[in-house]
């Protein structure tokens, strides 16, 4: 027995160690950034908007031809109902469409014309004319549904933000963009831009105050269309047509709030919250899984962008950098390995997406240039008009991204930040039309 003492000891102390270290990591708190990031966004979880200012139903509902607004409400409990009945049931995910569906015509919402690799729109669409008429033959009822989303001022999803909750038809939302361009083709121009200007206003109010990430990406990827074809009308209009009253604010300036998509990743919070909460953990894995800690991992991850550093970047109009997420392999991932595994590998790169959203508000600062520009009197000689782009307000130039011209001299072009986007490496700009044939030389040395 002697023999085995000694070996047993050691036997003992190198399975007993590893509990040691697990029960430690258990017990250690969660880190104090993490903690604050976690209150933070629970807190902003618990701030209910109005119904009246919410675009939900009118975006859920957008697809169904003659939907009395009286009967919105009810179709709408009626989904959520539904929805909810289903996803007790064992293997059935939710509903993924409307009762109005069964009950009213439906529109198509596939995007056929003036997608984001298409290129110029309105190129396109000139190209095309027969077809793009063809294809929106019968949208009348749905362009006017779309007219009328200026009047909100938020979105919030009437489902519970969980993994099988169902979401909009999205397509539809970029879907007339196509019927602007046609109407200036064939003449109508202040209907395209009036059209235009609704739509960049309705796409900035979701960059800026939606609850998910997804439907913020739809509203940016909205406003930039729409800013490239609002200045590629204005190029071929003459300076002294007046535009409407709502292209001013419609394309002024981002604000920071528009870009930093604190709001969204404060939804896509509540969203993986809910998806850890159903996790269907193995019974092995439940031992290096706490729900506390991974949610206040993720709240941190989700939390970046809303830091002072960050915003200031965006006000900068730098490309943003994020802070370096948590190590995996650290103290509290011992007993929440699963957790940070998740968080550390499955979790996207948040950091894309912000720099698809600072692409989509430089696109938006282009068309406030362009209308700047559009305003300022043609002088002689290509100093005055070097001269007139140097003399932009400051609230119009960005700090980090200098404009170029295009080797034909008729746009202006500033670098994207979307390193994925390979295929059109710069966002452009048409210049007004009494401006195109001035600038022949690069434009600056210094950014604008």
């Amino acid at each position: 027995m002697k023999g085995w003492k000694r070996p047993a000891v050691v036997l003992g102390a190198l399975l007993g160690l590893p509990l040691l270290v697990w029960a430690v990591s258990r017990a250690l708190p969660v880190p104090a950034a993490q903690a604050q990031a976690l209150e933070g966004m629970r807190q902003a979880s618990r701030i209910h908007l109005p119904a009246q200012g919410n675009a939900f139903t009118a975006i859920w509902l957008l697809p169904y031809d003659g939907v009395p607004v009286d009967q919105w409400e009810a179709l709408l409990a009626e989904d959520v109902a539904r929805h909810d009945a289903a996803r007790s049931r064992p293997g059935d995910h939710g509903v993924a469409t409307s009762v109005a569906a069964e009950r009213f015509p439906t529109i198509d919402s596939t995007i056929r014309w003036c997608r984001r690799d298409a290129g110029s729109c309105l190129a396109e669409v000139r190209e095309h004319q027969a077809a793009v008429a063809a294809h929106h033959a019968g949208h009348e009822g749905l362009h006017e549904r779309m007219a009328a989303l200026t009047a909100y001022t938020h979105y919030r999803s009437a489902f519970t933000l969980e993994p099988t909750m169902p979401f909009p038809q999205f397509g539809l939302l970029l879907e007339r963009t196509s019927a602007h361009a046609l109407a200036h083709v064939r003449g109508d121009s202040l209907a395209a831009l009036q059209g235009v200007c609704e739509d960049a206003t309705t796409a900035r109010m979701l960059m800026r105050n939606s609850d998910t990430l997804i439907m913020a990406a739809i509203g940016g990827a909205w406003a930039e269309r729409s800013a490239s074809l609002f200045t590629d009308i204005l190029a071929e209009l003459p300076r002294e047509t007046a535009l409407p009253a709502l292209c001013a604010t419609a394309f002024a300036p981002p604000q920071v709030a528009e870009l930093d998509m604190c709001q969204p990743l404060r939804g896509e919070f509540a969203f993986q919250a809910a998806a850890m909460t159903a996790a269907n953990l193995e019974p092995y894995q439940r031992p290096f899984f706490s729900e506390e800690k991974t949610q206040a991992r993720a709240a941190w991850l989700l939390s970046r962008s809303c830091s002072a550093s960050v915003q200031a970047q965006l006000r900068m109009d730098e490309r943003v950098q994020l802070p370096a997420p948590p190590p995996v392999w650290d103290p509290h991932c011992v007993a929440n390995l699963a957790g940070c595994i998740l968080m550390g590998i499955d979790a996207p790169d948040y950091v894309v997406y912000l720099h698809r959203m600072q692409d989509n508000g430089a696109q938006l600062r282009l068309a406030a240039n362009m209308m700047w520009l559009r305003e300022q009197p043609l002088t002689a000689g290509d100093d005055n008009a070097m001269i007139a782009l140097m003399g932009l307000p400051e609230e119009l130039r960005s700090a980090s991204r200098g404009l170029r011209d295009t080797p034909a001299g008729d746009a202006l072009e500033l670098e994207r930040y979307d390193a994925r986007d390979g295929q059109h490496g710069r966002l452009r700009a048409a210049l007004p039309l009494h401006w195109r044939a001035r600038f022949t030389r690069p434009l600056c040395a210094r950014p604008v």
